[in-house]
């Protein structure tokens, strides 16, 4: 029964327009990095803030068009996102980059943009970052921003 309240038809939504948000971001996030010298901070920052916008205006339209937005959904929406940024790109990736780089093959993965270190950490950090921030995202915006819009699709699928 539980699964069935995760598993419904928000989440389908939810990642049809999440993938779409995440391949156009994390490319343009990739190449500001990789291409154009920003720095994995700086180009995560400018990542998240489109992918934010672009995600609050699908969530507002899209997925949960019938309410109104407040400013109580805005203030919890920011706290969200800067949550989920903070855990996923100062936690969760470099935790993991001082474990997983000690792979040769790890190492070599994610020398796409260049061999040298900061390259190659930048590169994993940036892409474990992204699929954390994902995760958290989902269910910070499904908990916590939204959840009285997603009680309301419940009601209406149960019905």
């Amino acid at each position: 029964m539980k699964i069935k309240k995760l598993v419904d038809r928000t989440l389908v939504l939810y990642l049809i327009i999440g993938v779409l948000n995440f391949i156009v971001c994390t490319a343009l996030m990739f190449l500001l990095f990789n291409l154009c010298g920003f720095s994995e901070h700086v180009a995560p920052l400018v990542n998240y803030g489109l992918g934010s916008l672009i995600w609050y205006l699908a969530c507002r339209y899209i997925l949960f068009p019938e309410n109104r937005t407040t400013l109580r959904q805005l203030l919890r929406f920011a706290l969200e996102v800067l949550v989920c940024y903070g855990l996923s790109y100062y936690v969760a990736a470099p935790l993991l980059s001082k474990v997983c780089l000690r792979a040769a093959s790890v190492r070599e993965f994610f020398s796409f943009g260049g061999s040298e270190p900061e390259m190659v950490r930048g590169n994993f950090e940036m892409t474990v970052g992204a699929i954390v921030y994902a995760l958290l995202n989902y269910f910070g915006q499904r908990y916590f921003v939204f959840s009285d819009r997603f009680e309301h699709f419940r009601k209406k699928d149960a019905r």
